[in-house]
């Protein structure tokens, strides 16, 4: 049989050529991934580099930026540092973050993204340019005394927590004792953990049948919530009434525990308008608030008063 020129071709150059047709479109693409990163380096590279103090002299537009609730509750501070590139236009076209906290970098990051700069002008041309940029949050300077008391009172609050959650009150008076009097030395702005603790050491003494040991803790840290900003739509605020509402009614004092479980149910009702990715929590502890309101008015005579409050409840439950 005659064998005509390329009628019969390697296996191996088969395979060959295939591979490289596959391959082109991978090379090509890496090409220009190449060329990108190259444009881009060359793109900040172009950027000229200029003092923090000559770019504010072109600042037009300088969004402040807010520390977030949180850091400023745990007391976090100290300057963060960003490297922003300028464009022509006088917009931060890219932000490097080169120092500062993770809960402070975002809040500035945001803020200067929004900055504007009039264009800065070379041999007449608009150019880009990069600076560095700053911004300072204070520290807050704590005493020796402080400083142990945040390190030893979250075991002691979390232990006094526990045993109140596993019914060991008896147990519990003495850690959540210890957890009140480590609060007191916290931070100023440490206000929850003021009231928290005093509010389970509390709980222990109503389970342990002390009401009236349990009132001026219930008192002290309704006291100290009111400085929480919003607590008007706060349900921990509402359920602290509620606790020091309990205690006057075993205790006989109903004037005063039927003012407090009003306000209780109000402070509910706003907090499930306030947060309503937390109605179904909120709406289950208002309506064993309105409950508790019920037999309260009952103990005082007030059978229809009562029956109306029940019967919010249970509309509630329909909800």
């Amino acid at each position: 049989m005659p064998v005509y020129p390329g009628a019969l071709k390697s296996p191996v150059s088969v395979n060959n050529r295939r591979l490289g047709v596959l391959q082109f479109p991978v090379m090509l693409k890496k090409l220009i991934v190449l060329l990108l990163m190259t444009s881009i380096a060359l793109a900040a590279d172009s950027a000229k580099r200029i003092e923090q103090k000559v770019a504010d002299e072109n600042l037009t537009n300088k969004v402040e930026p807010t520390v977030p609730p949180l850091a400023k509750t745990l007391g976090i501070g100290g300057t963060v540092a960003l490297d922003i590139t300028i464009s022509p236009k006088g917009k931060v076209s890219s932000v490097t973050v080169l120092s500062g906290h993770p809960m402070l970098t975002p809040a500035f990051v945001d803020a200067v993204k929004k900055w504007e700069y009039r264009p800065f002008i070379q041999d007449g041309q608009a150019i880009a340019v990069m600076t560095k940029v700053e911004w300072s949050v204070p520290s807050p300077s704590r005493t020796n005394t402080e400083q142990k008391a945040l390190k030893d009172y979250y075991p002691a609050f979390q232990t006094c927590y526990q045993m109140v959650h596993d019914g060991k009150n008896s147990d519990a008076q003495k850690k959540c004792s210890e957890a009140v009097a480590l609060s007191d030395e916290l931070p100023a702005n440490r206000i929850i953990e003021r009231s928290s603790s005093r509010t389970f050491f509390a709980h222990a003494l109503i389970a342990e049948h002390k009401p009236g040991e349990a009132i001026p803790l219930y008192q002290k840290a309704l006291e100290i919530r009111k400085g929480v900003e919003h607590s008007e739509s706060d349900a921990d605020f509402a359920s602290e009434h509620a606790d020091l509402a309990r205690a006057y009614f075993l205790v006989g004092e109903l004037d005063k525990s039927d003012l407090l479980y009003q306000q209780s149910v109000t402070i509910f009702e706003a907090a499930v308008v306030a947060l309503p990715t937390m109605k179904e929590n909120y709406t289950a502890r208002l309506r064993s608030t309105l409950l508790e309101y019920a037999k309260l008015k009952n103990a005082r005579g007030e059978a229809d008063n009562a029956k109306a409050l029940e019967q919010k409840a249970a509309g509630l439950q329909t909800q």
